[in-house]
Formats: C-alpha cells, sequence, structure tokens
C-alpha cells in the first residue's frame, strides 16, 4: 500500500466535476438510516474490502533503467483498503474501519432494501477520473449528498438514484458525498402499487383536463391507502413483547442480508479510468459471499449482541465476502 500510495502523490490532475448518471427514481418507502433498532442491527454486520492491484513499476531488487516501460494500462487497479492475498486473483473482505459497510435500510418487517456504503479507491499512474458501474438485478448505486447541519457536523442532503457516477482521482473520498449499493428487497405486491403509482402520476403530469386529473388523483389516493394497508398488515402481524419482536426483526435482517449478499455477489462492479492523456480503461470484479456466509453473519450477529465482548472478537472480523477480477 505504500507504494500504491506513492504513485498517488505523484499524479496531480486536474479537478473534475462530480459527475451523476441518473437510473431510477428514489422510493417513496420512509428510508430508515439509523434509529434504534436499526442502528443495533447495522453495527453488527460492519464488513470491508482488501485491495486487488496489479503490479507496478520495477521489479524489487532491480534497476530503475532495467525495468521495462509500462504502459498507463498496466498501471491502474481497484484498491479497498486493505493487504491482498499473495499470488491470487481472489481475496477475502475481512472488517476494517472502511470498505465496504452496511449502512441502513429501508423497511423492516421485513426490510425493502438494504444498503451498503461504498468506499473504494481507483489506485495507478496518471488518472485523472474514475467511474464506478454496477451491473445486476435489484443492485444500484444510491448517493447521498451531505450538508452543514449548522453545528459542523453532516447530515444527509439529497437522496440519488445512479447508473454510475464519477470521482476526481484526486478527491476520491469527498466528505460530503456517501457512496452507497443499495439492493432492492420489496415484496412483489408493494413493489407492484408503487410501479402502479408511478404510473398514474405519470398520467396525472400530462393530463390537462381537470375532471381526468381529478380521476387520476382519486386513483392515486386508492392506490396509496392499498400501500398503507399492505405495510400496516406486516407490522400488525407481529407479537407485542418486545424480545420476541427483538428476535423477529434480527430475523428479518439477518434473511434479508443474505438475500442481499446474494445479489451483490451476482452482480459485476466495474472502475473504469480515464487517464491524463485521455484514453480510458476498464476493469471488473465481482464480490460474492464466503461459502459458509450464514454461519459467519449468524456469529456476527450474536457476537455483536453480547455484552462485554472484547472489540477484537475474531467473529467480527471474519471475512463475509470474496472479490476476484472477472475478464
Amino acid at each position: 500500500m505504500a507504494r500504491l500510495d506513492a504513485l498517488r502523490d505523484q499524479s496531480a490532475p486536474e479537478p473534475q466535476a462530480f459527475q451523476v448518471k441518473k437510473r431510477r427514481r428514489v422510493p417513496l418507502a420512509a428510508k430508515i438510516v439509523a434509529g434504534s433498532l436499526a442502528a443495533v442491527l447495522v453495527a453488527g454486520a460492519v464488513i470491508a474490502v482488501p485491495a486487488l492491484v496489479p503490479g507496478v513499476g520495477t521489479d524489487q531488487g532491480g534497476s530503475e533503467a532495467d525495468a521495462p516501460k509500462l504502459s498507463f494500462a498496466d498501471q491502474f487497479g481497484l484498491a479497498l483498503y486493505a493487504d491482498a492475498d499473495e499470488g491470487g486473483q481472489t481475496v477475502s473482505i475481512a472488517t476494517t474501519d472502511e470498505g465496504i459497510v452496511p449502512f441502513g435500510q429501508e423497511g423492516a418487517a421485513p426490510p425493502s432494501a438494504l444498503s451498503y456504503q461504498l468506499n473504494l479507491a481507483c489506485v495507478g499512474e496518471g488518472i485523472e477520473s474514475v467511474t464506478y458501474a454496477i451491473d445486476g438485478e435489484d443492485v444500484a448505486f444510491e448517493l447521498i449528498s451531505m450538508k452543514d447541519a449548522g453545528d459542523g457536523s453532516l447530515m444527509p442532503d439529497t437522496y440519488m438514484p445512479a447508473q454510475e457516477f464519477t470521482l476526481d482521482y484526486d478527491d476520491q473520498q469527498p466528505e460530503d458525498l456517501y457512496r452507497l449499493v443499495k439492493v432492492d428487497l420489496m415484496d412483489p405486491a408493494l413493489r407492484d402499487l408503487y410501479n402502479r403509482m408511478d404510473d398514474v402520476m405519470r398520467k396525472m403530469r400530462a393530463a390537462d383536463d381537470p375532471t381526468e386529473q381529478e380521476a387520476l388523483n382519486e386513483e392515486l389516493r386508492e392506490l396509496d391507502r392499498q400501500k398503507n394497508d399492505l405495510v400496516e398488515a406486516a407490522y400488525a402481524e407481529l407479537p407485542s413483547d418486545f424480545e420476541a419482536r427483538v428476535a423477529i426483526f434480527d430475523e428479518f435482517y439477518f434473511n434479508a442480508s443474505c438475500e442481499a449478499a446474494q445479489k451483490i455477489g451476482q452482480a459485476t462492479l466495474s472502475a473504469t479510468a480515464t487517464f491524463t492523456d485521455g484514453t480510458t480503461l476498464t476493469r471488473r470484479y465481482r464480490i460474492a459471499p464466503v461459502e459458509n456466509f450464514e454461519q459467519v453473519f449468524a456469529d456476527r450477529m450474536a457476537a455483536n449482541r453480547e455484552q462485554g465482548r472484547p472489540d477484537d472478537d475474531p467473529r467480527l472480523t471474519a471475512p463475509l465476502f470474496e472479490i476476484t477480477e472477472v475478464s
């Protein structure tokens, strides 16, 4: 990593504006990012990722003059805040303070979406900017711009679903922008209602006749009532006892996390470097759950619930995912 840091210090590209390519609407469901129960659950699933970077510069022990000159294409990789395993293209994703970190959820009975904070870095020589994209069913980026809360802290301002986003090479960790991978887990019946509501709203915007507008407005109110009834029915089935309720929420979160891990594992993450000479190069990666993901994740949740457990409890650092560079 010291070698990679040195490369970054040598590169000083001109600033490039942050760019977002829209993908789809922000769901109407209320976002639950923190909160007493959600915070406890999210805290029990912290993960991060290691580096997967090609060789750069000279071989150790050789002189710079004798070393072959590498093209920009040979000097680009994806750093993910840890050390890569030696001699392989697959590395395990273990826990550190940065990386892919569970961020929050929408809904709770069960969750309709889970979000994972995406802390990545492109590392190489002669790079001006990096564009990230993700391709997978029910998996997309969500970007949260932050604003000053007035006391020096930052608070969420706008939520932007995105198909891809671009960052300057010299500013890849902006504090005022959360980069998330969001996994859609919405119940099909609820998803259908939201889609129908979107369709009615599009018709309302296009309608000129007041009578048609009122009819569409009433249809929208009815769909909204059906949506609320469906959500409330799920909560009505929960027991009133607090401990039993927490246990059920734990089960919901565990099952949702397993489903989300599978969807992330089926997606492809790509990083495209734009070099100072105008050329580009794309590398693709797959982040897949480890073979015994369910047991490892269950152990991690149990450790997080235990009072007085040590901070270095191995259950909290066991790898949950593996990352592999794919062709």
